[in-house]
């Protein structure tokens, strides 16, 4: 993929909205795999890779019953389920007139030529225009350290007013743009497009427009409407769709041709390894109606401004909305459950460092045996609070041991993950051979108050955590082997 002229690294997104930034990076392992690409090229390499002839012709007509596809061209039998990975144009859904809009939004497009991009500009802005900026791990764990974050190798969605964002993503190894707005309602004019566009290029690029002169596929300017669309239901045992063939909420939430390729991979595993089952077809529908429920929510708090609409925000809007802490608060939430949403399931791809079933009656006991060695290596009795945090259970996780923290009734649940140091992903803090990381399963507070007192606790364990490092690292490979 990385030989494609159109090929330029992916490090994740960058969210900016009234004076607030907050900058993702991708899942640890995806970042070799991440990137922006045009999709007709990225769809050459896998048909070369795969050895798979494609056979062209447009779908007239679908009989479930008999599980015939009619092309213009040719008729095919199959012998089990439907399969549709039609993306954007959700062929199976239209046949069956099963799609719906699920939200009124329409996006213009076109295409610049990056001249500069200087990632010191986009840092000089924050200080200058005295932006919040918090920069975050996977799963809302934020580095201490802020450095190697580069703006130009992420999609960077900037709000401009409710109902309203663009989104700015390089290609061409960040040679060329692609720089859209999107609006709830109708779609933006070409001048309404140009005065945006300029008036809100990141700091870091350097930008020129090409030429509208339709001498190309980058030399125009593109508009498409009502493209929030979902089918009613994603599967049944005749007929399996695959990602966007099923549903596309929102450019923001869902995460394109990466989602279509994990689902793909999940499907084509599962049927054959195991088969279509109504169990595995259950599973299959919850987990798109779990995304989409997600995606949706998202897309409404990204459009309505929700920091300023929602009761749970309202007490923090007078202290924290001017600094942008209530958008960071929310556009994490939203952010990372799409994330997670679009990874291949755990049993295929155990990508998240935190992932632990904690209703598991098979880990129960083994989390019995773990919680009283841990609670001997902290020091801490039961029931007792360190900088106001309850510990009260741990559980082997994928990187580690996972101890889990009541924060009581303002506070949300706290996770920190202890684990060996010096692996790829970034770590909240380090003390000595050991890794500390933390997660939270929801966010009432502003993330510079949670980072504030998750840094606390930390603080409080760390003298423990050092005097016993052998005694932790032996726990920690002791959970990470089984």
């Amino acid at each position: 993929m990385a030989k494609c002229p159109s090929y330029s690294p992916k490090r994740g997104s960058t969210f900016i909205d009234k004076g607030s930034v907050a900058s993702f990076p991708l899942p640890p392992g995806a970042l070799t795999g991440a990137m922006h690409i045009t999709r007709t090229e990225m769809e050459q390499v896998m048909l070369k890779h795969w050895g798979v002839e494609r056979v062209q012709g447009r779908v007239v007509a679908v009989d479930l019953k008999k599980k015939i596809v009619r092309t213009e061209d040719e008729e095919y039998q199959v012998a089990n389920q439907i399969i549709d990975c039609s993306g954007p144009s959700m062929c199976l859904s239209n046949l069956l007139k099963q799609t719906k809009i699920l939200w009124p939004v329409c996006t213009t497009w076109a295409y610049w030529d990056i001249v500069g991009n200087e990632p010191k500009k986009f840092f000089d802005a924050i200080r200058k225009r005295k932006w919040s900026w918090l920069r975050y791990d996977y799963r809302r764990v934020i580095p201490t350290e802020d450095r190697g974050w580069k703006p130009g190798q992420s999609t960077i969605l900037t709000k401009i007013k409710d109902g309203m964002w663009t989104w700015q993503i390089p290609l061409y190894n960040q040679k060329l743009l692609s720089y859209g707005v999107v609006y709830r309602g109708q779609p933006v004019s070409s001048q309404e497009y140009l005065d945006i566009t300029a008036k809100h290029i990141s700091p870091n690029y350097t930008l020129k427009m090409r030429p509208l002169d339709e001498s190309g596929i980058y030399n125009r300017m593109y508009v498409r409407n009502n493209f929030a669309r979902s089918a009613a239901v994603p599967a049944t045992m005749d007929y399996i769709m695959v990602s966007d063939a099923f549903c596309f909420a929102d450019p923001i939430y869902s995460v394109g041709s990466g989602l279509a390729i994990n689902k793909a991979i999940e499907v084509a595993t599962v049927l054959n390894e195991t088969g279509w089952s109504p169990e595995i077809c259950k599973g299959y529908c919850e987990h798109y109606a779990h995304q989409l429920k997600g995606a949706v929510a998202g897309f409404q708090f990204w459009y309505d401004g929700k920091t300023i609409k929602d009761d749970a925000a309202a007490a923090t809007v007078q202290d924290e909305l001017l600094v942008g802490n209530a958008f960071q608060s929310s556009i994490t939430y939203h952010y990372v459950h799409a994330a997670v949403s679009s990874d291949l399931s755990p049993r295929l791809y155990p990508a998240d460092r935190f992932a632990v079933d904690w209703g598991d009656p098979k880990l129960e006991q083994a989390s019995k045996t773990l919680t009283r060695a841990v609670r001997a290596l902290i020091g801490v009795r039961e029931g007792a609070k360190v900088e106001g945090w309850t510990f009260f259970k741990a559980r082997p996780a994928m990187d580690g041991v996972l101890l889990a923290w009541k924060g009581g009734a303002k506070r949300p649940t706290l996770r920190l993950l202890v684990s060996k140091a010096g692996g790829k992903t970034p770590a909240f803090r380090t003390v000595g051979p050991l890794a500390v990381s933390y997660f939270l399963a929801e966010m009432s507070d502003s993330p510079k108050v949670v980072h504030g007192q998750a840094a606390g606790l930390v603080d409080q364990l760390a003298p423990r955590l050092s005097e016993y490092a052998e005694e932790w690292g032996v726990l920690v490979d002791k959970v990470t082997q089984n």
